[in-house]
Protein backbone atom coordinates (compact mmCIF):
# COMPACT_ATOMS: atom_id res chain seq x y z
CA UNK A 1 0.00 0.00 0.00
CA UNK A 2 2.75 2.17 1.46
CA UNK A 3 5.30 1.07 -1.87
CA UNK A 4 8.10 4.06 -2.57
CA UNK A 5 9.58 2.51 -5.61
CA UNK A 6 7.16 4.06 -8.61
CA UNK A 7 7.36 7.47 -6.65
CA UNK A 8 11.56 7.10 -6.57
CA UNK A 9 11.79 5.59 -9.96
CA UNK A 10 9.17 8.51 -10.94
CA UNK A 11 11.63 11.05 -9.30
CA UNK A 12 14.27 9.48 -10.76
CA UNK A 13 13.20 9.51 -14.78
CA UNK A 14 12.38 13.03 -14.68
CA UNK A 15 15.41 14.21 -13.44
CA UNK A 16 17.52 12.11 -15.70
CA UNK A 17 14.99 13.82 -18.31
CA UNK A 18 15.24 16.80 -17.61
CA UNK A 19 19.44 17.10 -17.40
CA UNK A 20 19.43 15.14 -20.33
CA UNK A 21 17.92 18.30 -22.04
CA UNK A 22 19.33 20.70 -20.13
CA UNK A 23 23.19 19.54 -19.65
CA UNK A 24 23.74 19.76 -23.83
CA UNK A 25 21.90 23.29 -23.76
CA UNK A 26 23.05 24.63 -20.81
CA UNK A 27 26.64 23.81 -21.63
CA UNK A 28 26.57 25.22 -25.15
CA UNK A 29 24.81 28.54 -23.48
CA UNK A 30 27.58 29.44 -21.39
CA UNK A 31 30.11 28.64 -23.66
CA UNK A 32 28.27 31.34 -26.16
CA UNK A 33 28.07 33.50 -23.29
CA UNK A 34 31.95 33.81 -21.88
CA UNK A 35 33.21 33.30 -25.17
CA UNK A 36 31.55 34.49 -27.47
CA UNK A 37 28.85 36.92 -26.62
CA UNK A 38 29.65 40.33 -26.40
CA UNK A 39 28.32 43.95 -25.49
CA UNK A 40 24.44 44.05 -25.71
CA UNK A 41 23.91 40.62 -26.47
CA UNK A 42 26.09 39.52 -23.38
CA UNK A 43 23.47 42.46 -21.09
CA UNK A 44 20.21 40.28 -23.37
CA UNK A 45 21.55 37.18 -22.39
CA UNK A 46 22.29 37.30 -19.22
CA UNK A 47 18.80 39.63 -18.77
CA UNK A 48 17.12 36.04 -20.10
CA UNK A 49 18.85 34.00 -17.96
CA UNK A 50 18.30 36.06 -14.70
CA UNK A 51 14.42 36.73 -15.44
CA UNK A 52 14.44 32.67 -16.33
CA UNK A 53 15.61 32.18 -13.36
CA UNK A 54 12.91 34.52 -10.98
CA UNK A 55 10.06 33.24 -12.67
CA UNK A 56 7.93 31.28 -10.02
CA UNK A 57 7.88 27.59 -10.16
CA UNK A 58 3.76 27.43 -10.20
CA UNK A 59 3.75 29.57 -12.93
CA UNK A 60 6.37 27.78 -15.51
CA UNK A 61 3.56 24.53 -14.30
CA UNK A 62 0.79 26.59 -15.48
CA UNK A 63 2.46 27.53 -18.73
CA UNK A 64 3.30 23.39 -19.10
CA UNK A 65 -0.27 22.57 -18.86
CA UNK A 66 -1.59 25.07 -21.26
CA UNK A 67 1.19 25.30 -23.89
CA UNK A 68 3.58 22.46 -23.49
CA UNK A 69 1.59 19.11 -22.65
CA UNK A 70 -1.40 19.50 -24.89
CA UNK A 71 1.34 20.04 -27.73
CA UNK A 72 3.30 16.63 -26.84
CA UNK A 73 -0.09 15.06 -26.38
CA UNK A 74 -0.73 15.93 -30.03
CA UNK A 75 2.70 15.39 -30.93
CA UNK A 76 2.51 11.70 -29.15
CA UNK A 77 -1.14 11.01 -30.14
CA UNK A 78 -1.85 10.62 -26.07
CA UNK A 79 -5.43 12.20 -24.79
CA UNK A 80 -3.07 14.28 -22.66
CA UNK A 81 0.59 15.49 -22.44
CA UNK A 82 0.62 14.58 -18.54
CA UNK A 83 3.85 12.85 -18.75
CA UNK A 84 7.38 12.20 -17.32
CA UNK A 85 8.36 14.28 -20.87
CA UNK A 86 6.75 17.03 -20.09
CA UNK A 87 7.72 16.86 -16.45
CA UNK A 88 11.20 16.82 -17.53
CA UNK A 89 11.29 19.63 -20.11
CA UNK A 90 9.93 22.18 -17.47
CA UNK A 91 12.61 20.88 -14.94
CA UNK A 92 15.03 21.52 -17.37
CA UNK A 93 14.45 24.86 -18.21
CA UNK A 94 13.95 25.60 -14.26
CA UNK A 95 17.31 23.68 -13.93
CA UNK A 96 19.12 25.93 -17.15
CA UNK A 97 20.03 29.14 -15.29
CA UNK A 98 22.02 27.41 -12.12
CA UNK A 99 23.79 25.55 -14.75
CA UNK A 100 24.28 28.23 -17.12
CA UNK A 101 25.39 30.81 -14.61
CA UNK A 102 27.94 28.77 -13.00
CA UNK A 103 29.53 27.19 -16.22
CA UNK A 104 29.52 30.68 -17.76
CA UNK A 105 31.67 31.76 -14.14
CA UNK A 106 34.27 28.52 -14.44
CA UNK A 107 35.00 29.30 -18.05
CA UNK A 108 35.60 32.84 -17.25
CA UNK A 109 37.95 31.80 -14.99
CA UNK A 110 39.95 29.54 -16.70
CA UNK A 111 43.48 31.91 -16.53
CA UNK A 112 43.74 33.61 -20.35
CA UNK A 113 47.17 32.37 -20.65
CA UNK A 114 45.89 28.71 -21.31
CA UNK A 115 44.15 30.61 -24.34
CA UNK A 116 46.87 32.59 -25.69
CA UNK A 117 49.14 29.88 -25.44
CA UNK A 118 46.71 27.36 -27.23
CA UNK A 119 46.18 29.76 -30.42
CA UNK A 120 49.63 30.67 -30.46
CA UNK A 121 50.18 26.89 -31.22
CA UNK A 122 47.99 26.98 -33.97
CA UNK A 123 44.59 25.55 -32.87
CA UNK A 124 41.54 27.30 -33.65
CA UNK A 125 38.90 29.03 -31.21
CA UNK A 126 36.72 26.32 -31.31
CA UNK A 127 39.72 23.86 -30.91
CA UNK A 128 41.12 26.05 -27.73
CA UNK A 129 37.23 26.13 -26.37
CA UNK A 130 36.86 21.91 -26.97
CA UNK A 131 40.13 21.19 -25.46
CA UNK A 132 41.77 23.48 -23.75
CA UNK A 133 38.98 25.77 -21.93
CA UNK A 134 36.18 23.60 -20.82
CA UNK A 135 38.55 20.40 -19.76
CA UNK A 136 40.39 23.30 -17.52
CA UNK A 137 36.92 24.70 -16.36
CA UNK A 138 35.39 20.78 -15.70
CA UNK A 139 35.09 21.12 -11.94
CA UNK A 140 33.00 24.19 -11.89
CA UNK A 141 30.80 22.69 -15.00
CA UNK A 142 30.44 19.39 -13.50
CA UNK A 143 29.52 21.50 -10.08
CA UNK A 144 26.66 23.03 -12.19
CA UNK A 145 25.31 19.99 -13.35
CA UNK A 146 24.95 18.70 -9.52
CA UNK A 147 23.31 21.93 -8.65
CA UNK A 148 21.04 21.61 -11.51
CA UNK A 149 20.27 18.13 -10.73
CA UNK A 150 19.40 19.26 -7.28
CA UNK A 151 17.01 21.59 -8.02
CA UNK A 152 15.62 19.29 -10.43
CA UNK A 153 14.86 16.95 -7.91
CA UNK A 154 13.35 19.06 -5.38
CA UNK A 155 11.15 20.67 -7.08
CA UNK A 156 7.23 20.62 -6.26
CA UNK A 157 4.73 22.36 -8.11
CA UNK A 158 5.69 21.91 -11.77
CA UNK A 159 5.88 18.51 -11.33
CA UNK A 160 2.38 18.49 -9.88
CA UNK A 161 0.88 20.32 -12.31
CA UNK A 162 2.17 18.37 -15.30
CA UNK A 163 2.99 14.89 -14.80
CA UNK A 164 -0.29 13.59 -14.57
CA UNK A 165 0.29 12.04 -10.61
CA UNK A 166 -0.11 8.78 -11.78
CA UNK A 167 1.52 6.66 -8.59
CA UNK A 168 2.02 3.79 -10.77
CA UNK A 169 5.37 2.32 -11.91
CA UNK A 170 6.42 3.84 -15.04
CA UNK A 171 8.16 2.27 -17.94
CA UNK A 172 8.64 5.02 -20.22
CA UNK A 173 8.66 8.67 -20.73
CA UNK A 174 5.33 8.65 -22.00
CA UNK A 175 3.81 7.56 -18.94
CA UNK A 176 1.94 9.42 -16.34
CA UNK A 177 4.43 9.84 -13.28
CA UNK A 178 4.02 11.00 -9.53
CA UNK A 179 7.14 12.44 -7.83
CA UNK A 180 8.46 12.20 -4.61
CA UNK A 181 7.69 15.35 -3.92
CA UNK A 182 4.23 15.80 -5.54
CA UNK A 183 2.97 13.16 -3.39
CA UNK A 184 3.62 14.75 0.16
CA UNK A 185 2.50 17.90 -1.86
CA UNK A 186 -1.00 16.66 -2.32
CA UNK A 187 -1.69 14.17 0.29
CA UNK A 188 -0.02 15.37 3.45
CA UNK A 189 -2.67 18.20 4.09
CA UNK A 190 -5.38 15.32 3.78
CA UNK A 191 -3.50 12.85 6.09
CA UNK A 192 -4.55 12.15 9.36
CA UNK A 193 -1.94 12.71 11.84
CA UNK A 194 -0.31 9.89 13.58
CA UNK A 195 -1.66 7.63 11.46
CA UNK A 196 0.65 5.07 9.10
CA UNK A 197 0.29 7.08 5.99
CA UNK A 198 1.37 10.10 8.00
CA UNK A 199 4.69 8.67 8.90
CA UNK A 200 4.95 6.97 5.72
CA UNK A 201 4.73 10.66 3.92
CA UNK A 202 7.63 11.57 6.30
CA UNK A 203 9.53 8.63 5.24
CA UNK A 204 9.49 9.66 1.45
CA UNK A 205 10.76 13.27 3.46
CA UNK A 206 13.83 11.69 4.80
CA UNK A 207 14.86 9.59 0.91
CA UNK A 208 14.48 12.78 -0.65
CA UNK A 209 16.72 14.44 1.79
CA UNK A 210 18.96 11.91 1.23
CA UNK A 211 18.67 12.22 -2.58
CA UNK A 212 18.88 15.86 -2.58
CA UNK A 213 22.15 15.82 0.15
CA UNK A 214 23.90 12.90 -1.58
CA UNK A 215 23.85 15.44 -4.78
CA UNK A 216 24.46 18.97 -3.28
CA UNK A 217 27.58 16.64 -1.70
CA UNK A 218 28.92 15.49 -4.97
CA UNK A 219 28.63 19.37 -6.22
CA UNK A 220 30.64 20.56 -3.22
CA UNK A 221 33.26 18.12 -3.88
CA UNK A 222 33.74 19.04 -6.74
CA UNK A 223 33.70 22.64 -6.59
CA UNK A 224 36.43 22.04 -4.10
Amino acid sequence: TYGALPLIVSTVIATVGAMAIAIPIGIGTAVFFSEYAKGRTSEILKFSVEILSSIPSVVIGFVGLVLIAPFIGKLTGQTNGLNALTGSILLALMALPTIISISADSIRDVPKSLREASLAMGASKWETISKIVIPAAKSGIMASFMLGTGRAIGETMTVLMVTGNSPALPTSFFDSIRTITATIAIELGEVAFGSTHFHGLFALGFVLFILSFGVNLIADRMIN
